[in-house]
């Protein structure tokens, strides 16, 4: 009778990616180049078995040849085509639904993150053993308009979605796979990454990293940007509508109680 030989069980890992990062891509087509470079290096420090996900948001310039390019270089790139602009937060949902690694990181395109403090974010996920490590900024390189739209959605969602004051939501983030998982099958009007993380877990951490200077272009972000935020983050993210619709009914029907009880006294005494 023959001796069967055990194979070694095969981590669930070596099956599939350690680690996905999730990029939207809109007019970045300037520091692509620099993105992956930097990106791929920082990776292969970590681990082998990764993947980038690139989603072009329909982008105005040439960024798509660019990142077809990286797919064909590379079978550990994948670049994904939207066929209209859906905005940053869709396209960042679409990646999270297509993501295949144990731990999803999401970064911007413009190289204001650093991919070289993704390794600073796995490390603090796997110390803390929380399911969502968020990179908080030491020195924000933003314009006035963007600082002062981050201070007020800061604001509003600490009294609306109940984020704790003490948490700092960016979109330079690293999640564990079921996380994603769950809040891309999310269907939302107007979803919000960050927010729809605290939905699924409130298991949160932050870790401080740096922030830099765009690369090339400017940002896009508008005043009229932070007024659709606003809008979004009160109609769509907090009961404050509700509780006004329900405050004025209430006031409206003890005036109407009022003014019967008012007219009925005056029936009474002629």
């Amino acid at each position: 009778m023959g001796t069967e030989i055990q194979k070694p069980a095969i981590p669930a890992h070596a099956l599939r990616p350690l680690i996905s990062v999730v990029i939207p891509v809109y007019g970045s087509e300037g520091s692509l180049d620099e993105l992956y470079r930097r990106l791929h290096e920082s990776l292969e420090k970590i681990t082998p078995h990764w993947e980038i996900l690139f989603v072009e948001d329909c982008s105005p310039d040439e960024a798509w040849s660019r990142l077809e390019r990286f797919a064909e270089a590379d079978s550990r790139v994948r670049s994904i085509q939207l066929m209209r602009n859906y905005g940053q937060q869709r396209a960042v949902l679409c990646g999270l639904a297509q993501s295949e690694g144990d731990f999803v990181v999401t970064m911007d395109d413009d190289l204001q993150h650093r991919p070289e403090e993704i390794s600073r974010l796995l490390q603090t996920l796997e110390e803390t053993g929380v399911d969502v490590v968020v990179g908080r900024f030491r020195t924000k390189q933003h314009g006035f308009v963007r600082r002062f739209g981050t201070k007020v959605v800061k604001w509003l969602a600490e009294r609306t979605v109940g984020i704790p004051p003490t948490l700092s939501l960016t979109s330079f983030r690293i999640m564990r796979r079921d996380v994603a998982h769950a809040v891309a099958r999310i269907r939302h009007a107007n979803p919000v990454v960050g927010y729809l993380l605290f939905s699924v877990t409130p298991r949160f951490a932050n870790v401080d990293v740096e922030h830099d200077a765009r690369s090339s272009g400017s940002s896009s972000y508008t005043l009229w940007d932070l007024i659709d935020y606003f809008l979004c983050m009160v109609i769509d993210y907090s009961d404050w509508p509700l509780r006004a619709v329900s405050g004025a009914g209430a006031l409206l029907s003890l005036g109407s109680f009022g003014t019967a009880i008012f007219y009925l006294y005056r029936w009474m005494v002629g």
